[in-house]
């Protein structure tokens, strides 16, 4: 949408026009990139000399996405300085850890991105556990986040819990006192700052000084501590815009906020509140069914449909599969709705909470998982090639470059970041190579004819690029694994991709189909019907998030047994929802 063409709505206006702290609750496809866009726009045509905007969001693709719109608009001088657009972490470690050091550590502090995949290991032979799951300040076990990894705390004696505890405070004392800090370890620092009165008062004089607003887009993927911050920006007497949608909170694995956002919104006046309800990507079909995902005390009336398919009367679609198993069946019908349709089958992804279960319903081998380097490097490379954005991309990328170095053996006992931040290595040095690599990996059959013509591909070339220092070989390093077959597999040019729900969150299609399980479906709609069980909240926002990506033709692939069940659910606001057997 162009500017020209832009005429905002009564509350999109209100919401660019405001000039003091607002909590903003944006519905899907509420046209919220452009109104931050035009509220930029506002704030620089009356911007003093030496101030500027803060723009944080908390993932990499969401600020890369907001960063694009506002150089496009031209809103962004070159350098950026004295306004600033990241995340949310280098925005707390650039202002609240960095300049004023660790305490009792008298190394330059550096951040280190995958600290929190360190292991936890406090006897031998010990389940190992990342030290994401542990509390930062206290060391206490997350026994939710233990569990997921196979540690079921209720099923341990307390001593032995309490020596991992130790053994995850051990390490992050180490960690520090070298001057290492994680994310999580950063927000413990920076709240300390925060307590800290007097010291707080200054840094917030000087961030006033400097911003004239301070604008968190995607709030609902922030934790508690960054409540936390917000709230002490915003008491500092810093305008502090809060946009959010709380319904696609779905990072509750890295503690994600949900009842605290809703919380956190009632602390401000009732004029600083606002809601942007006008859907300007979806038909009203669709608005009316992802309407029925959000939770039954938050459900309210379905956001309007405003834009270029406001007219449209396409049914949301539901595909009845029989069986316990994902079929690939559902892929098929779902690129045969779309050529109806008129759309195209490679512009629209299959989306699941899981790689297995998309992979599944495309039609494509499951992934083989684990930590054989080979498979990893195979898949890495197809990752790279189906990239759903950006920070798909750059996770595959990464992911290679990491692999490199472990043939070379730079690695050591380090983790991946450490090697990066000990040796001061920028991704400028690497990138261009590794994507060189990667585009030279394609599998390409009449190329490589099978998995095991790719491998002496994958060999050759490697062998040429890199150095390696122990004194073993590539084929040593790289060896053949029978998974190869499946990690390889060609993808047809014309068909619907797998996702999953992590990865398309902030994208739209003109059509997606959401994969659901036998598994979860149930216990969802028990949720989304009673309340109950409480603990099934975020997959139901999961299921809110991947509906609502959808412009046009929204399909949810059901087993059997909930199909009609989805269906009663979905037209309870008066969606028209139509049922197909597989």
């Amino acid at each position: 949408m162009s500017r020209q063409s832009f005429k905002p709505t009564d509350q999109q206006r209100a919401i660019i026009g405001h000039g003091s702290s607002a909590f903003v609750r944006a519905c899907p496809g509420a046209g919220k990139t452009r109104v931050l866009t035009e509220r930029a726009r506002d704030l620089f045509q009356n911007i003093p000399a030496g101030r500027g905007v803060a723009f944080l969001s908390f993932t990499q693709a969401a600020v890369f996405e907001l960063e694009t719109r506002l150089r496009q608009e031209g809103l962004l001088p070159a350098p950026v300085f004295p306004s600033f657009i990241g995340t949310f972490d280098s925005f707390v470690w650039q202002f609240l850890v960095a300049p004023f050091g660790v305490k009792g550590c008298e190394t330059r502090p550096r951040l280190i991105a995958d600290i929190a995949h360190l292991t936890v290991e406090p006897f031998n032979g010990a389940h190992p556990l990342p030290l994401s799951c542990f509390c930062p300040q206290s060391g206490k076990m997350f026994a939710h986040a233990a569990k997921r990894k196979g540690y079921d705390v209720s099923q341990k004696p307390a001593h032995q819990v309490q020596a991992y505890a130790t053994a995850a405070t051990r390490l992050r004392e180490e960690l520090r006192e070298r001057g290492q800090l994680g994310f999580d370890e950063a927000r413990a620092v920076a709240l300390e700052r925060v307590n800290d009165a007097a010291l707080a008062g200054r840094i917030a004089a000087a961030l006033a000084a400097r911003f004239r607003e301070v604008i968190v887009d995607e709030a609902q993927d922030c934790n508690p501590d960054d409540l936390t911050v917000i709230s002490w920006l915003r008491r500092s007497g810093l305008p502090v815009k809060v946009v959010c949608d709380p319904h696609q909170s779905i990072y509750e694995f890295r503690g994600g906020v949900t009842d605290h956002l809703f919380s956190f919104a009632d602390t401000f006046p009732a004029d600083e509140r606002k809601n942007l309800t006008g859907n300007f990507r979806s038909t009203p079909n669709i608005c009316k069914a992802i309407a029925q995902l959000r939770p039954l005390s938050e459900r309210g009336v379905p956001d309007d449909a405003l834009g270029p398919l406001k007219d449209d009367t396409a049914p949301v679609k539901i595909l009845s599969y029989a069986g316990k198993g994902v079929p690939a069946s559902i892929g098929t019908a779902f690129c045969g709705l779309m050529q109806k349709a008129g759309i195209d089958v490679a512009s629209a992804p299959i989306v699941a909470a899981t790689k297995a279960s998309g992979a599944a319903a495309a039609g494509q081998p499951r992934p083989a998982g684990g930590n054989h380097r080979t498979i990893r490097l195979a898949e890495a490379v197809t990752d790279f090639h189906f990239a759903a954005g950006f920070s798909d991309m750059k996770t595959a990328i990464e992911c290679v470059h990491r692999i490199l170095l472990e043939l070379e053996g730079r690695l050591g006992e380090r983790s991946y970041h450490q090697y990066l931040a000990d040796n001061e290595i920028e991704p400028a040095s690497w990138r261009s190579k590794v994507i060189s690599i990667l585009r030279a990996l394609r599998f390409d059959p009449a190329t490589h004819t099978d998995a095991k013509g790719w491998h002496t591909t994958a060999k050759e070339l490697l062998a040429r690029e890199l150095t390696i220092a122990d004194g073993h070989t590539i084929a040593q390093k790289l060896k053949w694994n029978v998974g190869l077959d499946a990690a390889l597999a060609a993808v047809p040019a014309a068909t619907a991709m797998p996702r999953t729900i992590h990865s398309v969150k902030g994208m739209e299609y003109p059509a997606v189909c959401v994969v659901t399980t036998a598994s979860t479906l149930k216990s969802i709609l028990d949720y989304l019907e009673t309340g109950e069980p409480a603990d099934r909240a975020e997959d139901a926002r999961k299921l809110y998030v991947a509906a609502s990506r959808a412009e046009k033709l929204l399909v949810i692939a059901a087993p059997k047994s909930q199909a009609e069940r989805l269906k009663t659910h979905l037209c309870g606001q008066g969606a028209v929802v139509t049922v197909k057997e597989i």
